[in-house]
């Protein structure tokens, strides 16, 4: 019996995610996109948001070794 019931719950995930998320992104109706360019402050929080991720990889970059420390002109 509870092979019965994974088996519909299988297929409801399936049917649910075509319906939902192919379905619209085969008709370029994209959930994701409408809001985002309709709202001053999500793109604000965004652009925050980026920028302290290119903080942050930065940061990284330097902390791993993958940057030099001194700006180039500083040896010569």
């Amino acid at each position: 019996m509870s092979t019965w019931i994974a088996l519909a719950v299988a297929v409801a995930a399936i049917t649910a995610t075509y319906f939902f998320c192919v379905r619209p992104g085969l008709r370029g109706e994209c959930g994701m996109s409408k809001s985002s360019s309709s709202d001053p402050e999500t793109e604000r929080q965004l652009a925050e948001l980026r920028e302290e991720l290119r903080v942050l990889r930065a940061q990284d970059s330097l902390d791993s070794g993958r940057v030099p420390r001194r700006h180039p002109s500083a040896d010569a």
